[in-house]
């Protein structure tokens, strides 16, 4: 497209992984064959089965952080120092203290299930504090953000993106896509002007621009 070599999204759109490829550079993505991009997950396991390859073919799809062989709080008990992980505290906005919890790596923006309290109303993370080992809870629409920033981007073509208004930003690779406008600013971070409110943006997640199926890039959000 216009000289430039992209990654689209694949044809079944519940299995696509194309929002994780956004880094790709140039001479990598010329060399790049995707052999499944056009069939589904069970065509897949169907042409599996018609060769022979049982296991493959009937093999559980993964859930979650799919290289963990346990869940991933396990995973991080294991690996971490042992001091990495202590008991803290869940405050509301204002401040007040309203429940102890895990440790800080246990939880992630956006998160409501699995903070072991019963407040009888939904709660989500809304920020987490490392240094201090805190974790603020707040409602779904405390969560908005109409704006976010990213830095060590990758862009196949910036002329495709800043500044368009036909660009779709993802934070999550599945059920998930707000229009938006892309600014270059000043100290080569991007500005990304959201047309919509979009809950759980957080630091250090990635996001991808798309233009239709065809993705344009994507940078790390601050």
């Amino acid at each position: 497209i216009g000289g430039y070599w992209h990654i689209t999204a694949g044809e079944d759109p519940d299995k696509d992984q194309s929002f994780f490829l956004w880094g790709l550079p140039q001479d990598i993505l010329e060399r790049m064959l995707l052999p499944m991009g056009g069939l589904t997950k069970s065509r897949v396991r169907q042409i599996a089965e018609e060769r022979g390859f049982l296991k493959a073919a009937t093999k559980k799809d993964s859930i979650g952080v799919c290289f963990c062989p346990m869940d991933y709080r396990s995973f991080l008990r294991r690996e971490l120092p042992a001091d990495a992980i202590q008991k803290g505290k869940f405050f509301d906005e204002k401040g007040n203290f309203i429940a102890w919890h895990e440790g800080y790596p246990f939880y992630t923006i956006g998160q409501r299930r699995g903070l072991g309290i019963d407040l009888n109303r939904a709660v989500f993370v809304k920020e987490i504090h490392p240094s201090e080992n805190k974790v603020i809870l707040g409602d779904l629409q405390s969560l908005e953000k109409t704006e976010m920033r990213l830095q060590d981007w990758n862009i196949t073509n910036p002329a495709s993106l800043i500044g368009q208004e036909n660009v779709i930003v993802k934070i999550r690779y599945r059920k998930q896509a707000n229009r938006c406008t892309v600014t270059l600013l000043s100290d080569n971070t991007l500005h990304v002007q959201l047309h919509e409110p979009l809950t759980a943006i957080a630091s250090g997640q990635a996001a991808a621009f798309y233009q239709g199926d065809v993705v344009l890039g994507g940078g790390i959000i601050i």
